[in-house]
């Protein structure tokens, strides 16, 4: 089939004997097969329509077809996809309710082709738009009366990337800085920013969570949708912003991703999660983290995204420091930042981790020469906290002749 490049093509996909005017059905029962789309060019189709087609094909290839049909759309097209939803049978059913749940999930088996293969929720189909090409993910409603329209249906919507990814729109960036002292490495700040076209504001003073309130209330003012804070000691790039902007447009349930960073020193990661019991949980499986996002109680402003819908909802102050049980700012005190993140889920407000953006945490290191002069590094607070390492060379003359007898015995 010749296709037009100024034609709009929009394609329904199992059609079956459901016809939407400027469509084209596409149906095994006419003879056509939706998968692999032939007759159609890479970058030709302007809309795909796919209503419970997809959960026919096996789980292990769902990520294949998918990733055909996107290539058939055009930068910028719309793939549309419904299946049965996962989440609401399993409630569903959990609750009492009477529904042929066999039928929601196996198929009805009607005939040979009435056979499902694969399961799916909102957050594995949104996992399966976004890797296979697409962000802007968000639910759409069936113009017709076919499956997509039943109660049961999950049906989610996404936008084919293109150049249009990079022209980030409405959204900040600040950055609150001591008012004395180095501000270590802005420079990648700075580059990151500015080469995907995101205004960066400086704030600087004594106390670090006034000056990001007035910060953020400034981005506000001035018209943000969406907000990164970031901190003078984490180093980035301007890839990492753009794919904290992009999951943020595909998944419009969250209200706010941090990226993976370390604390310092100890090296473990600065974020906490929640376990069923309401507790805060001291592990957590690496198969937690094999999505995109994964929901945490708390998290860094090192490099972070806010929806500013919903910072807008948060009562004022946002940043208030609480001393402990005794009054005092010595342990179990709660910190402006934890605070925040504590009214934050009171709030009922959404924060994820994205996996997959890696960011790092600068700290100031020792360089101490070791017995055989090679360079021992040390962590400045670990040296306020144990002293010199042992490690480091500390020899009387006679001392280190032996030593340098024995480095030159070696060499022969």
């Amino acid at each position: 089939m010749d296709v037009e490049q100024d034609k709009i093509i929009r394609l329904n996909l199992g059609a079956g004997e459901h016809e939407i005017p400027g469509f084209v059905a596409i149906d095994r029962k006419n003879g056509q097969e939706v998968y692999p789309l032939d007759g159609y060019e890479d970058g030709t189709v302007d809309e795909i329509r796919a209503s419970h087609i997809l959960e026919h094909f096996p789980w292990e290839t769902i990520r294949d077809v998918v990733t055909h049909w996107v290539q058939k759309l055009r930068p910028g097209g719309v793939i549309r996809i419904a299946v049965p939803d996962f989440d609401w049978i399993s409630k569903e059913h959990v609750n009492g309710r009477l529904l042929n749940a066999q039928s929601y999930v196996m198929g009805g088996h009607t005939d040979a082709n009435d056979h499902h293969a694969a399961i799916f929720n909102r957050e594995s189909l949104t996992e399966v738009l976004i890797d296979c090409g697409c962000w802007q993910i968000r639910r759409w409603q069936s113009e017709i009366q076919d499956c997509a329209a039943l109660p049961v249906s999950l049906n989610l919507m996404g936008t084919k990337r293109g150049n249009e990814e990079f022209t980030v729109q409405k959204v900040g960036g600040i950055l609150s800085v001591p008012r004395y002292g180095p501000t270590i490495h802005m420079q990648c700040a700075i580059t990151a920013f500015q080469r995907i076209g995101i205004p960066l504001r400086v704030g600087q003073g004594a106390f670090w969570h006034q000056v990001l309130s007035e910060l953020l209330e400034g981005e506000i003012e001035h018209g943000a949708e969406f907000i990164f804070t970031l901190d003078y000691d984490t180093v980035f790039c301007a890839s990492d912003l753009l794919e904290m902007y992009r999951l943020m447009q595909c998944y419009e349930e969250v209200d706010a991703i941090c990226s993976v960073q370390s604390r310092r020193v100890h090296g473990t990661a600065l974020f906490t999660m929640i376990g069923a019991d309401g507790r805060l949980r001291g592990q957590a499986s690496m198969e937690e983290f094999a999505r995109n996002l994964t929901p945490v109680l708390t998290g860094h402003f090192g490099l972070t995204l806010f929806r500013v819908s919903a910072l807008k909802e948060m009562p004022r102050p946002w940043f208030m420091p609480e001393p402990n049980a005794e009054k005092r700012w010595g342990e179990n005190r709660v910190d402006a930042d934890m605070a925040f993140w504590k009214a934050w889920h009171i709030g009922k407000k959404t924060l994820c981790v994205a996996n997959r953006v890696i960011v790092g945490h600068i700290q100031e290191l020792i360089t101490w020469p070791d017995a055989t002069l090679k360079p021992l590094y040390q962590p400045v607070m670990e040296y306020d906290q144990l002293g010199m390492p042992a490690e480091v060379m500390r020899m009387t003359a006679e001392e280190q002749c032996a030593m340098l007898a024995k480095l030159e015995e070696s060499k022969q």
